[in-house]
C-alpha cells in the first residue's frame, strides 16, 4: 500500500485571514498557524471570525504540535479557541509567542505549553522534521518552514517579501531556500497575497526615508496610524521622530501593549527622554509631538477614529495636524477609511497615505518576488496559499510562466486535500467539512445562525413586536385575552405613529378573533399556537407592506399571567382610555367596536 501525506487547508485559501493548515501522515497531524478574520460591516454584532476546527478537534489526540509562522492576528488570533480543546505544544519565535501569550491571557487561558524557536533551528515532531527559515515581512521574527516528511520536503513560506535592506532579524534567507531547491523540494506552498501586483515591493527603508521627511517638514502635530504589531515600522517611526526632534506618544490599548512587549524583548529601543505621556504632550509645541495610534483601518472605536470625531478624551484633530495612514487598506475597509479622511480634511488637517508618499511598504512579495521563490526552490508540485481566489489563480499563472507543468500546479480551497505519495505523485483527495465560526461575545456560532440573519433583517427593515397577554390556562375554556395586544415598533419610520400602531393592534386582534371562531375550548395545542403566530405575522407584515412599503421582522409573544391582579396588568388595562389603541374595546367575545382601515384576510 502506498503511503500518503495529506495537506489540508482549514482557512486562508480563497480569503484574506483565517490561515490554518494541517499536514497529516499515518495518523499524526502537524498544524501550521491558527488565524482569525475581522468581520465586515454587514456582520452585525460579530466580534471575530475563526476557522471551524472540527476536523482537528475530532482528531485532537493525533496532533503532534502547532507551529506559528509569525505574530499577525490572521495567523495567531484563533489559537486561544483551538487551545481550549486541544492540549499540545505550540512552537514559535520569541515575538510571535509573546504576542500569542497576550491573546491567551485576554481569553483567560492559563494552561498552555509554549516552546520558543528561532530561525535555523531544527525540530522533530512525530514524522515531521522542521527547519525554520528566516523571512522578511511587515512583522519581525517571521519564519518559513521546510518540513521533511516521509514523502519528501514540503516548504511553507508563511508570509514573506524580499527586502535587501531589512535588518538581520527580518531578512529573507535566500541561501537556505536555494539549498533546499538544490536538494529537491516535493511541494511549495507559497504566499499569494500580492500575486496580482507586478514588480517588487518597496523596502521598509524607503518608508523610513519618507517618514523622516514628513516628520521634519510638518508644521504641526503628527498623528500616525499603523498596525500595532508592525515593530519594524515602529522602529522607523522612532528614528524619524528622533531625527526631527519630536517626542513620541503612543495611544490605543494594543499599540501601548505591543510597544511594551517589543521594548521588553529588545526589538524596540526607546529612551525615556524620547517618549511622553498625554499630559506631557499637551505642554509641548505641536511641531515637537508625534502621536502613534491604532485605527489605520477606520475601526470606529479606535483611537484614530475618536480623534477624528472629537470623542477622544485628550486629543482632538485640528487644523495644522498631519495625519499619516502608514498601513495598507485591507479590502472591505475602504469606506470606513474614506470617512475618516473626510473628517480629518474637514477639520483642516493634511492626510498622507501610500498613494501620495511611500509611508507604507507591503509585507507581502509582489510578482517578481514570488517568481524568485519558485526559482529558488524549484518544486515538483506547487500550491498557492494565503489569498483570495483571484490571487491564487494569478500565482498559479506565474508558476506556469516559470516553467512548472500545469498538471503539477494544484489550486485548492479550504477543506480540499492535496495528497502526496511516497512514489512522488500528487492527487486531490477527499475533501473534509470546514467553514467559519463567528465569535459573538462569549458565544461561538455559525454565520448562518438565525440570530445573525435576524440582526441583518432588523437593521434593514425594522422590528415589530406584538404581545398578547392571556389569562391563566383553563382546560375547559377558550384562551382569553386580559388586555389589548401591545405593539412595539423598532427602527420603523412612518409619519403617523399612533395610527399605524393602532392599525397593527387592530389587525392582530382581528386575526386572533378569526382564528378562535372555529375552536371550542381548551388551551392551544403546539400546532395551533404555531399556526396562530404565523397567521398574525403574515397579516402584520401585509399591513406594513401596504402602509410603508416595508415588511419588518415580526415577533409575536403569547404570555400567560399567573396573577391577573398584578400591577403591570392593571396599568395596561386602566391606561386604555388614553392609549393609542383607545378605539379597541375588549369584550368577552373579543368584538371590535371600531372599523378597520384595512381588511386583513387569514388564510
Amino acid at each position: 500500500m502506498t503511503a500518503t501525506l495529506d495537506i489540508t487547508p482549514l482557512g486562508g485559501l480563497g480569503e484574506i485571514g483565517l490561515n490554518c493548515l494541517a499536514l497529516e501522515w499515518d495518523g499524526q497531524i502537524l498544524v501550521v498557524d491558527a488565524g482569525l478574520m475581522f468581520p465586515d460591516p454587514t456582520q452585525l454584532g460579530v466580534d471575530l471570525i475563526i476557522p471551524d476546527f472540527s476536523h482537528l478537534l475530532n482528531k485532537k489526540d493525533q496532533i503532534v504540535g502547532i507551529v506559528l509562522t509569525h505574530g499577525h492576528e490572521d495567523h495567531i488570533g484563533a489559537l486561544a479557541f483551538l487551545l481550549k480543546s486541544v492540549k499540545v505544544p505550540v512552537y514559535g519565535t520569541r515575538l510571535t509567542l509573546a504576542l500569542a501569550k497576550e491573546r491567551l491571557w485576554e481569553c483567560q487561558i492559563r494552561d498552555y505549553e509554549f516552546i520558543q524557536i528561532k530561525a535555523q533551528d531544527h525540530l522533530t515532531l512525530g514524522p515531521f522534521e522542521i527547519e525554520f527559515i528566516s523571512v522578511s515581512h511587515s512583522i519581525i521574527d517571521g519564519v518559513a518552514l521546510a518540513v521533511t516528511t516521509p514523502v519528501g520536503v514540503i516548504i511553507h513560506t508563511g508570509d514573506f517579501k524580499l527586502d535587501l535592506m531589512a535588518t538581520q532579524e527580518n531578512r529573507l534567507d535566500l541561501y537556505k531556500f536555494a539549498e533546499y531547491g538544490e536538494k529537491g523540494v516535493l511541494a511549495l506552498l507559497s504566499d499569494s497575497t500580492n500575486a496580482e501586483v507586478p514588480g517588487q515591493s518597496v523596502s521598509e527603508s524607503e518608508v523610513g526615508k519618507a517618514l523622516t521627511e514628513i516628520f521634519q517638514k510638518a508644521p504641526g502635530r503628527i498623528i500616525l496610524a499603523c498596525f500595532a504589531s508592525s515593530v519594524a515600522r515602529l522602529k522607523r517611526v522612532a528614528e524619524a521622530a528622533q531625527a526631527a526632534g519630536r517626542k513620541l506618544l503612543f495611544d490605543g490599548r494594543s499599540m501601548v501593549n505591543n510597544v511594551r512587549l517589543a521594548q521588553e524583548l529588545g526589538y524596540l529601543c526607546l529612551p525615556p527622554e524620547d517618549t511622553v505621556n498625554i499630559h506631557e504632550a499637551e505642554g509641548l509645541p505641536d511641531r515637537k509631538v508625534a502621536v502613534v495610534v491604532t485605527g489605520s483601518q477606520g475601526e470606529p472605536l479606535s483611537a484614530l477614529a475618536r480623534m477624528a470625531m472629537g470623542e477622544h478624551r485628550h486629543i482632538k484633530a485640528r487644523s495644522g495636524d498631519t495625519i499619516i495612514f502608514s498601513a495598507r487598506i485591507i479590502p472591505g475597509n475602504e469606506r470606513a477609511i474614506g470617512h475618516l479622511v473626510n473628517l480629518f480634511q474637514g477639520l483642516g488637517a493634511e492626510v498622507v497615505d501610500q498613494r501620495r508618499q511611500k509611508v507604507h511598504a507591503s509585507g507581502h512579495g509582489q510578482a517578481d518576488e514570488l517568481k524568485l521563490m519558485l526559482n529558488l526552490t524549484r518544486p515538483k508540485f506547487f500550491t498557492p496559499i494565503h489569498g483570495e481566489i483571484r490571487h491564487l489563480v494569478k500565482h498559479a499563472e506565474l508558476a506556469r510562466e516559470q516553467g512548472l507543468p500545469p498538471e503539477n500546479i494544484y489550486l485548492i480551497t479550504n477543506g480540499q486535500r492535496l495528497t502526496l505519495t511516497s512514489q512522488g505523485e500528487a492527487r486531490l483527495g477527499e475533501p473534509i467539512v470546514t467553514g467559519r465560526l463567528v465569535v459573538d461575545g462569549g458565544r461561538l456560532g455559525s454565520p448562518l445562525d438565525p440570530v445573525f440573519r435576524s440582526r441583518t433583517r432588523i437593521a434593514e427593515t425594522g422590528l415589530a413586536v406584538i404581545t398578547f397577554i392571556l389569562e391563566p390556562e383553563n382546560e375547559t375554556a377558550q384562551p382569553r385575552l386580559l388586555a389589548p395586544p401591545q405593539v412595539a415598533l423598532f427602527g420603523i419610520h412612518y409619519e403617523n405613529e399612533p395610527d399605524l400602531t393602532l392599525e397593527a393592534a387592530r389587525t392582530a386582534l382581528l386575526t386572533w378573533r378569526l382564528f378562535l371562531q372555529d375552536r371550542f375550548a381548551g388551551p392551544f395545542t403546539p400546532d395551533e399556537e404555531t399556526r396562530l403566530i404565523e397567521a398574525i405575522k403574515r397579516e402584520i407584515r401585509r399591513l406594513f407592506k401596504v402602509a410603508i412599503q416595508r415588511k419588518p421582522l415580526t415577533h409575536i409573544q403569547l404570555i400567560q399571567v399567573t396573577d391577573p391582579a398584578s400591577p403591570t396588568l392593571i396599568n395596561l388595562t386602566n391606561g386604555l382610555e388614553n392609549s393609542a389603541i383607545d378605539p379597541v374595546t375588549l369584550t368577552d367575545d373579543l368584538a371590535l367596536t371600531a372599523p378597520l382601515v384595512s381588511d386583513p384576510l387569514v388564510t
